[in-house]
């Protein structure tokens, strides 16, 4: 099964080892300059650059920048049945 992650970009599933909020790693220097180089700007199978970027998928293949929120890519693998729900712990 793929996710659609915005534009053309779609990602299998199964390969996916993590969803990053983007906007939290653009705050370090390092970071973005990493997110540049694996990204390759606005390269194919990426649907949005770095600076539109919300979500940050690492793939067992690469990363895709997404245009969507990391919640709403979560919700999409959930939604195909291929990821548990994580329950919000109570604070």
């Amino acid at each position: 099964m793929f996710v659609h992650l915005g534009g053309d970009a779609v990602v299998d599933v199964r390969q996916v080892v993590a969803i990053l909020d983007a906007r939290r790693l653009l705050h370090s220097p390092g970071a973005r300059a990493l997110l540049e180089r694996a990204s390759g700007g606005r390269a194919d199978g990426t649907a949005a650059a770095v600076e539109e970027a919300r979500a940050v998928v690492v793939t067992t293949s690469g990363v895709c920048l997404a245009a969507i929120s990391p919640e709403t890519v979560a919700k999409r693998i959930r939604e195909l049945g291929h990821f548990p729900h994580r329950e919000t712990p109570e604070r």
